[in-house]
């Protein structure tokens, strides 16, 4: 049980954060759920950014058109300390967007398929699987060629502006499975349709490649590094059966789940824009003590406004596709080993690392969400194929342990947001101190695939690359993670999310 004084207990799900800026903060934690003490700490820094709005709107008016403001801010139970925003937080703002709050993983999110396999077949061929992804991910086996038309549909159109741009006979490489799988069909199953609209391209042109033919590229079809990753999965017990019926979510089904975003092409935009909003900052005045800027909303910086939402969506589109090939991969590891009658469906696809233009009582306001998921209830999925469940939300435990598939409520309060995963106890730092019997225990008892294949005997006898590849899981080991229980339950109980099934792991691959 926290007893940071900067928190007041509401219930038993909710607690006020204390700050001297007059702003509405509410975590979502119950007494179970560690919180962070220097994760606070950088909460309460963070909305210092009140007094940074007002101070710049004070210097030049014209930098905003409407009153500068955070409308109110929400923390997940996934909430820990980050760099300058805490990971799990919400916050929407008026006349104003804050690009570090989301960085340089733009559009980092979700993905989850349901299979044909049984966890069986799965155990029974995970050397050869281990082989074949390993291949597919690692070995120049992703073979994605694209046209520069292609990539710059996808920039601008997101998933469909790529389809409506690919040829109708490109069946190279893995267009063949995506044309097989009628990707355009299941659209609607991914949030805004993998689709943001950006009317130009910002600064990729060696990204799209050369005019007159296709070529490939490094970046379509990476995982990244850090907590990203393909992992296999099977549903260990259904715990909503009508949502979960609904979903093609049966017990001993197997999973794809994906967990990546924008990789080197959100870098780009990430790193461009914390540059801007530096140099636009009032050179009248003080940078603000938490190093955290903005980009207001107003005349005087509408260019470098337009220019954002157009790059941030570039990103984002880049995002949506980069999951939906890395699925595709998975796919044909499966079908490679175990034939060609291989099932495919997708759940649900969505960010967890974005802005979003919304409402919030009826304000219209950019809502920041950092490591945070979307949970709109059934009413605001009107359209789409959960109309009457609500929307999907993915939760993923830490590497090894179980994930979540829950249904969202539609929780004013979080602002429809729930955590994405359950949230770092160690730092990376820390998670490589120590524990190296529970580290060797896990590695052990389940199968990690990575670009260094661990198995080889001439890996095992180069102590060099096997200790930095292990230093690398490490970081990324359940020990280094809060338990997820505590984090699902406290989402249930405060009517977030209500959790529609459990997946336990079969084996993960990592970049």
């Amino acid at each position: 049980m926290t007893t940071d004084a900067r928190l007041t207990r509401l219930d038993d799900t909710r607690l006020r954060v204390n700050n001297p800026y007059g702003v509405e903060a509410t975590m979502f934690a119950s007494a179970d759920v560690p919180v962070e003490s220097a994760a606070v700490t950088e909460l309460v820094d963070l909305l210092a950014l009140q007094d940074t709005v007002r101070q710049v709107a004070a210097a030049e008016p014209d930098s905003f058109d409407l009153d500068p403001d955070i409308v109110r801010v929400a923390v997940t139970p996934d909430f820990h300390k980050a760099k300058g925003i805490p990971v799990g937080t919400v916050m929407a703002t008026r006349g104003f967007v804050v690009p570090q709050a989301i960085g340089s993983d733009i559009n980092c999110g979700m993905r989850l398929h349901t299979t044909t396999l049984t966890a069986d077949a799965v155990a029974a061929n995970v050397d050869a699987l281990d082989t074949a992804f390993r291949h597919l991910f690692f070995e120049g086996g992703r073979d994605i060629p694209m046209t520069r038309n292609q990539r710059y549909a996808l920039l601008t159109g997101g998933l469909d502006g790529l389809l409506n741009a690919t040829p109708a006979d490109l069946t190279t490489g893995l267009w063949g499975l995506v044309r097989e799988l009628d990707v355009g069909r299941s659209l609607d199953r991914v949030e805004r349709r993998g689709s943001l609209p950006a009317s130009k391209v910002f600064g990729l042109s060696d990204f799209m490649g050369p005019a007159d033919r296709p070529s490939r590229d490094g970046q379509i079809g990476s995982i990244g590094g850090g907590n990203h990753f393909v992992e296999i999965q099977k549903v260990e017990k259904v715990l909503d059966r009508t949502v979960a019926h609904a979903w093609g979510l049966k017990p001993g089904v197997v999973t794809v789940m994906v967990h990546t975003g924008s990789v080197g092409i959100g870098h780009l935009c990430g790193g461009h824009y914390r540059d801007v909003v530096r140099k636009i900052y009032p050179g009248a005045l003080k940078h603000p003590a938490n190093g955290v800027f903005v980009l207001p909303d107003g005349d005087r910086h509408r260019a470098h406004a337009n220019l954002f939402w157009d790059a941030l969506h570039n990103a984002a589109n880049f995002a949506f596709a980069n999951r939906m090939f890395l699925a595709v991969m998975a796919l044909a590891g499966f079908r490679r080993v175990l034939g060609d009658d291989v099932g495919f469906d997708l759940v649900y696809d969505a960010p967890h690392n974005f802005i979003w233009k919304d409402e919030v009582d009826g304000e219209a306001v950019a809502v920041h969400r950092k490591g945070a998921t979307p949970a709109r209830g059934f009413e605001a999925m009107a359209g789409t194929p959960f109309a009457y469940t609500g929307e999907p939300v993915l939760v993923p435990g830490s590497m090894g342990a179980s994930s979540f598939v829950m249904v969202g409520q539609g929780n004013a309060e979080s602002m429809a947001s729930a955590s994405h995963g359950a949230g770092r106890i160690l730092s990376r730092g820390d998670a490589m101190r120590g524990h190296d019997a529970e580290f060797e225990q896990f590695l052990r008892d389940f199968r990690v695939v990575t670009p260094v294949d661990l198995r080889r005997p001439d890996v095992r006898r180069r102590p060099d690359i096997l200790a930095k590849k292990l230093e690398e899981l490490k970081q990324e080991a359940p020990f280094a993670y809060k338990g997820v229980g505590p984090v699902v339950a406290t989402l249930a109980a405060a009517g977030i999310a209500r959790p529609v099934a459990e997946l336990t792991p079969l084996m993960t691959v990592k970049g």
